[in-house]
């Protein structure tokens, strides 16, 4: 692995350029880091409120997305062209796509897939438009200077036990689509088609966008449910609590 002053040189390219984004795409997941920010202010823009201030030691900008790929995709696009960025992180929930994932376990992720993007056939729905080389394969990668400033940093993250056991981080593909997985059989065609760990809506549309923007770039997402009929309230405020644990870490360990 890389020296944390190699991984932290590219936060530092830009002076100006001293602000983290941070988003989530429901309320609950923002209002964890609104709520224990200082110097706070707010800007609108296309109905988002953007709040500004400090946050553990960091300048950051805090904005609630909303749900689906369009939402996170404009919100995203706003924050990059409204404020000098050194990275942007997502944060919040997702169903568990692979098996060994349990409730409360935290997936980290610079790059994330788009499901529900590809060609439908006679022979069934296809991954990607393979007659466009750009769009054969809907994979969003992003500058990965965040992902690897936390795995630099292997010390325990304070995580909320779930379901009587201590949730695990782990590192891997996120899989991003415009329906909301609650069905077994989807879900395992989902993981299938894609080999990604867990499955939410809005995490490629960001990565897009920092993608496009040439900075950093980190998906955290906690499993809130088991992509099946698994109640999605019972666990979401634990799981949506173990992703900011996560990005709280992230800000303690910027320079």
């Amino acid at each position: 692995m890389p020296s944390q002053s190699l991984l932290l040189d590219p936060l530092e390219k830009s002076a100006d350029s001293s602000t983290l984004g941070i988003l989530g795409a429901l309320p609950e997941e923002v209002a964890m880091f609104t709520e224990a920010m200082e110097t706070v202010s707010t800007q609108t823009y296309l109905g988002r409120q953007f709040h500004q201030g400090s946050l553990a030691g960091q300048s950051v900008v805090v904005v609630q997305g909303g749900v689906g790929k369009v939402r996170a995709a404009t919100t995203a696009a706003l924050l990059v062209a409204h404020f000098p960025l050194r990275g942007i992180i997502f944060t919040g929930v997702a169903g568990a796509l692979a098996d060994h994932l349990q409730m409360g376990d935290v997936v980290l992720a610079h790059a994330a897939i788009e499901h529900d993007f590809g060609t439908g056939r006679e022979e069934g729905f296809v991954l990607g438009i393979d007659f466009i080389p750009e769009l054969r394969h809907p994979l969003a990668q992003a500058d990965s200077t965040l992902y690897d400033l936390i795995l630099a940093h292997p010390e325990k993250i304070p995580l909320q036990p779930l379901q009587g056991r201590d949730p695990v981080i782990h590192q891997g593909l996120v899989a991003t689509g415009d329906v909301f997985v609650a069905h077994a059989g989807l879900r395992q065609e989902i993981q299938k088609r894609t080999g990604a760990l867990v499955v939410e809506m809005e995490g490629a549309a960001v990565v897009r966008v920092a993608q496009e923007a040439g900075i950093p770039c980190l998906l955290v997402r906690s499993v809130s449910d088991a992509g099946d009929d698994t109640d999605f309230l019972s666990f979401f405020q634990t799981a949506a609590l173990n992703s900011a644990a996560v990005v709280h870490t992230v800000l303690q360990n910027l320079p």
